[in-house]
């Protein structure tokens, strides 16, 4: 029986414990014993994860950290409360081994709070998926290696109008994208008929609003505070696959095992929601398997498309860490599929989200998907320091 099993109050045993191996770095919001919120359910299947595989975890908050004591609050599992109901309980614990960054807001990442936290945090633990991508990073990094630079589009900085226009006169659909952006919000779609363009953008409030021109200099103009505002990418648009008029890619979830090696754990398809042109499962799309995509695009050959899919996702993280210089556990990487059944990188997350449950999927790989972090947080806590390595 292991701490978290016993019957004993947790206040008597938290003295005893031993350091915790994982901490699950968020922003956990905890009403009367439950995490609540969007993130509640994930990070208590990370604590359940860890108990069922012997692992002592925590969820804290970066602002609850005190370095200079090595300790921090963090919520645990209650022992006290059965497994059917499970509650949690805020502790006083050393900080952890290793920790696991889920901080999902890049403004709440990028405060100085955090930011300090986060820095001492690595003199204290190996972090693993610290940070976000700049997709102006990522597209270097890509590009930078031979084997991957035929699965990338023409991508460049958006410096001024006269780039916008040798994209916009170059490609039938070119993409405008916030390099820090996420979920869609903030992409401008441009597609051109004719001599005219239509852009699209994909606002915060999730409405699209168009903007009609048939003039390149005017296009840049009307953007022109939101692009000069933050820095953003142009990208060449691909001709994805199309089911029932709605464009589809692939979501690759690609994790560390339990000795520390790439592995594909998760491979779906995702389809975008009606008259959407992104294919965020947030935002109305939907997901589905690769055989289903089979019988309803026949023409594509989908075996071949997954092997090479497959060996794309064996390529990237090692070329993203190795580039980056941080320390890894897990990836979420968007290929385009497209007619013609060439798959492109369209994007590479470093924390992708995973549902704690499942209605069409498998149940067993959602299992999977979460176990994998932790195991792989027991492989960094049982290597010396001097060789874990940390986020940089």
């Amino acid at each position: 029986m292991t701490w978290v099993d016993s019957p004993i109050l947790l206040s008597a045993v938290v003295k005893k414990v031993r350091r915790p191996t994982l901490g699950v770095m968020a922003r956990p919001r905890v009403v009367e014993g439950q995490f609540v919120g969007k993130q509640g359910p994930v990070l208590l299947k990370y604590l359940e994860t860890a108990r069922k595989l012997h692992a002592l975890a925590c969820v804290f908050d970066p602002a609850e950290v005190d370095c200079a004591r090595g300790r921090l609050l963090g919520f645990v599992l209650d022992p006290s409360a059965h497994r059917d109901q499970p509650r949690v309980q805020k502790v006083d614990l050393p900080i952890p081994r290793v920790v696991y960054d889920q901080v999902l807001s890049r403004r709440y990442e990028r405060t100085a709070t955090v930011v300090a936290v986060l820095t001492a945090l690595k003199e204290h633990a190996a972090v693993f998926n610290g940070g976000y991508f700049d997709k102006w990073e990522v597209h270097g990094w890509l590009s930078d290696t031979p084997e991957l630079k035929p699965y990338v589009p023409a991508t460049e900085l958006l410096t001024g109008p006269g780039v916008t226009r040798r994209f916009l006169e170059q490609y039938p659909s070119v993409f405008v994208k916030p390099i820090h952006g996420s979920l869609g919000l903030g992409i401008v779609r441009v597609l051109r008929k004719d001599s005219k363009w239509t852009a699209v953008l994909r606002a915060k409030t999730g409405n699209q609003v168009e903007y009609v021109t048939d003039s390149a200099k005017d296009l840049y103009a009307h953007f022109r505070k939101r692009w000069q505002a933050t820095r953003h990418v142009i990208q060449q648009g691909l001709p994805l696959l199309l089911v029932s008029d709605r464009p589809v890619d692939i979501r690759v979830i690609t994790q560390k095992n339990q000795v520390g090696e790439w592995q594909v754990t998760k491979l779906f398809v995702r389809m975008a929601g009606d008259g959407e042109f992104i294919s965020n499962l947030t935002t109305g799309g939907e997901a589905f398997s690769l055989s289903e995509l089979a019988k309803s695009e026949p023409s594509v050959h989908i075996a071949r498309a997954k092997r090479e899919i497959r060996h794309v996702a064996r390529l990237v993280p090692n070329a993203i860490e190795s580039a980056s210089g941080r320390l890894l556990g897990e990836l979420g990487i968007d290929v385009g599929l497209c007619a013609d059944g060439r798959p492109y990188i369209i994007e590479v997350n470093s924390k992708p989200w995973k549902a704690p449950e499942t209605v069409n999927g498998s149940a067993q790989l959602v299992e999977l998907s979460f176990e994998r972090p932790i195991r792989f947080a027991l492989h960094l806590a049982q290597m010396p320091d001097s060789v874990k390595g940390v986020d940089s």
